[in-house]
């Protein structure tokens, strides 16, 4: 099980956390944002944390509550990793459309990509990005000349994935845009005999389709999984599972991940937890993953 973190994002850093908070800087604009698992005190003295341009301000109702903006945000608001660009904005859930902690399999999955001991069957790798949000690893696995099928159930979400191609002023076909249910379109792909170089997905702990069906992590992963084998083409470099808010474990997603694809394919395998490390060196846990290469 290893402790993973990025190597380069300059654009995002964890400041400081404490009794319940993250401070955090993401380009010019500080934020300060809560996180229920952070039960320690505060590194750095109260007035580093007195100014910053917005804190989220939690309800009683969890994952409710309201920003309070103390200082103008940058319009557009814009950060960079590496060579690729994205558009935050401040959600009514505490987020600002990018996860940072992601940046870490980002750069691992760049690395899979370029590693020239495996043969490519095309110039550009077919990529499918599950469950893709707004499109973080869609943009950075583009701008390294994939071709990538971003699935999302929200239209919302790949609207603002819209915005971020955009941004990076990527070719109009380097992604394929579907918004649909990811188990049911999975099934198609491999009816269809579809495959794909590279596989990435970060389900919820819950959530529901367009129309109405029910997602839960613990129930659905595993059959999920299974057809996500079939769709991976001879020369395929990875696979990566994420997860969030769920009660599994990254040692849950080892396992069914080697009784998924590493008996059958071979491979290697990795686990572990997804972390950010804070300027004072302290590193906090924002979710797990476990991942397949050839």
């Amino acid at each position: 099980m290893i402790i993973e973190t990025f190597k380069t994002f300059t654009d995002f850093k964890l400041l400081d956390s404490g009794n319940g908070f993250r401070l955090e800087q993401w380009g010019g604009v500080v934020l300060v944002r809560p996180d229920p698992q952070i039960i320690w005190p505060r590194s750095l003295p109260d007035s580093a944390w007195e100014n910053p341009h917005a804190s989220f301000i939690p309800a009683s109702e969890e994952g409710k509550g309201k920003w309070e903006i103390a200082k103008p945000l940058p319009k557009p608001w814009i950060v960079k990793f590496q060579d690729t660009s994205f558009l935050l904005k401040l959600s009514p859930f505490k987020h600002t459309g990018l996860f940072a902690e992601q940046a870490a399999n980002w750069e691992w999955m760049k690395d899979q990509i370029s590693n020239n001991k495996y043969k490519i069957t095309n110039t550009k790798p077919a990529i499918l990005n599950l469950f893709a949000y707004t499109g973080g690893a869609t943009m950075v696995l583009a701008k390294a000349g994939c071709q990538v099928t971003h699935v999302d159930a929200s239209k919302a979400a790949i609207t603002r994935a819209n915005e971020n191609h955009g941004l990076n002023h990527l070719e109009k076909d380097s992604v394929r845009w579907i918004l649909d249910d990811v188990v049911k379109f999975v099934k198609r792909e491999v009816k269809r005999g579809t495959k794909y170089e590279g596989i990435i997905m970060d389900p919820p702990a819950f959530g529901h389709s367009p129309t109405g069906k029910t997602w839960k992590f613990n129930r659905d992963l595993p059959e999920l999984l299974r057809d996500c084998v079939e769709l991976l083409s001879p020369d395929a470099k990875f696979l990566v599972v994420n997860g969030y808010a769920t009660n599994s474990s990254a040692l849950a997603l080892h396992n069914i991940l080697e009784d998924s694809i590493l008996n059958i394919r071979g491979g290697a395998l990795e686990f572990g937890e997804l972390c950010l490390k804070q300027t004072t060196e302290r590193l906090i846990s924002t979710g797990i993953f476990a991942r397949w290469a050839i």
